[in-house]
């Protein structure tokens, strides 16, 4: 492994000057790319808190059941690397913004194609199973859109972004995306869920949350379209023509029409090449999120209403509130993040939310007196609310882990091999570790699934720090400090 040489870091214009123009002018930018995440996030939520409703029309009578369902859940986090891959390819080629643009539109489509789907219940076997196939196949495509969508917004943002606030303007994609999506699909289905009889809910109702995604969608789909290109993607297009220009120039002076030796490796190839550590410790590093976003705080609730028998509007409740904490605090955790780092955050997210509190807080769920069960996951939502909110700092963890000729790949692949492997197969583990470990035992599955998950990242974080005293790994490539 070569050792990584520190590069010179331009800093344009807009990052140095803090008046109210430049501002007002980042904010117009911020907004349209941080929103594409809602939709990305609006649909895990509402699948996620549908999953009961998801079962029944799809999964159920032997066609796997719950974990079928998450099963289902889990493929679009199969393709989100995938997605990340190719979508980071464009957004390395040819730009930022129709990378951005391409991902809303094939999210937006996937989603609304969900809410008409035949299922058994509503159109008999044979639809049903053009439903069910249909239902994977979507998702399968909203995890390739996924797996550009999310990383290209948090590279954009962070690109056109002053440097001292990178922190709080990445926050955004937690305010509209990451929470903010999650806790409006849960008041859309909790409103459904008040207003609908359980049989409306199960023949017809669940489609509503997804066909209710085409106006946001639209309207983000117009917005996009007067997003600029980042400076730092300008100035790497005129690096690398002005590189092109040079070798075609000392091609003709020695009297050579074949390319120049050192050709130049294509963007994955380079990540490869010289950024293997950076993707592996970005990879490892957020595994643990992936892990409390999607164990604690979905699986487990969803749980415990199957064994508590609680309400399913009270179960959709708590997980608002569990989502509606950090898409409050999310722009405090982004001051927190300028003022004190992004690796000390992130650091502090991963031991709170995956180390110190999923054996407690499974162990209290699960033993919980049944005339106290809905208290105690309203007051443990609330907790989880405030280790989620941590997680903020993660887009920026990552996007630093890469310079700007292979971020958006880099930081693609490294996301959605954190994020959506370890995040989405955490509900079906899970929910397979609950038939062989019992739930009321001292760690429950969910609970060690996020432990060790917990531990992956913690490992990788400590790593980081050791490989880049060695000069083998460079942890910051837009700023410095603090990290």
């Amino acid at each position: 492994m070569a050792t990584v040489a520190p590069q010179a870091v331009k800093v344009p214009e807009t990052h140095k000057s803090g008046d109210a123009k430049v501002v007002g002018d980042v904010l117009r930018k911020i907004l349209p790319a941080a929103g594409g995440s809602f939709i990305e996030w609006y649909e895990f939520a509402i699948y996620s808190y549908l999953s009961s409703y998801i079962t029944d029309n799809f999964f159920a009578d032997g066609r796997g059941g719950s974990v079928g369902t998450w099963a289902g859940f889990a493929i679009t986090f199969a393709f989100r690397p995938l997605g990340g891959a190719f979508f980071g390819f464009l957004a390395d080629k040819f730009g930022r913004k129709p990378a951005m643009q391409l991902t809303i539109l094939l999210m937006l489509v996937t989603t609304v194609l969900q809410g008409c789907l035949p299922s058994f219940s509503c159109c008999g076997e044979a639809w049903g199973w053009f439903g069910l196939v249909t239902l994977l196949v979507l998702r399968a495509l909203q995890g390739l859109s996924a797996g550009g969508e999310l990383s290209t917004a948090a590279v954009y943002i962070s690109e056109i972004s002053p440097r001292k606030t990178l922190g709080f303007n990445l926050s955004w994609i937690s305010v509209s995306g990451a929470f903010g999506a999650w806790t409006v699909a849960a008041l859309v289905v909790f409103t459904i869920e008040s207003s609908l009889s359980k049989q409306d809910m199960l023949m017809w109702g669940w489609r509503l949350p997804y066909l209710t995604s085409i106006v946001p969608g639209i309207v983000l789909i117009f917005m996009r379209q007067y997003l600029e290109e980042t400076e730092d993607f300008e100035d790497l297009v005129k690096e690398i023509a002005a590189k092109n220009a040079n070798n075609a120039t000392q091609d003709m002076e020695e009297g050579s029409s074949a390319a120049s030796e050192e050709a130049e490796l294509g963007t994955v190839q380079e990540l490869l090449a010289n950024h293997k550590l950076a993707l592996l410790i970005g990879s490892l590093g957020t595994a643990g999120i992936g892990a409390l976003w999607y164990v604690p705080p979905v699986y487990g609730v969803q749980f415990i209403q199957q064994s508590e028998k609680l309400p399913p509007n009270a179960v959709t409740f708590s997980e608002m509130l569990a989502y509606f904490i950090p898409t409050v605090l999310a722009m405090f955790v982004g001051m927190l993040v300028d003022s004190w780092g992004a690796g000390k955050v992130h650091t502090l997210a991963l031991v709170l939310g995956c180390i110190v509190s999923p054996a407690p807080l499974f162990y209290w769920w699960a033993h919980v007196p049944p005339q106290q069960a809905i208290l105690s996951v309203y007051m443990g939502q609330i907790i989880l609310g405030f280790m989620l909110a941590l997680t903020t700092s993660v887009y920026l963890w990552v996007v630093e882990l890469f310079p700007v000729k292979v971020r958006v790949t880099g930081v693609s692949i490294a996301y959605n091999i954190g994020i959506g492997i370890f995040g989405g197969l955490g509900p079906v583990l899970s929910d397979l570790g609950n038939k062989e470990i019992s739930p009321k035992g001292p760690v429950s599955a969910p609970a060690a699934f996020t432990l060790f998950a917990g531990a992956l990242s913690l490992g990788a974080v400590a790593s980081s720090h050791l490989l880049a005293r060695r000069g083998l790994l460079r942890l910051t490539h837009i700023r410095d400090a603090p990290y």
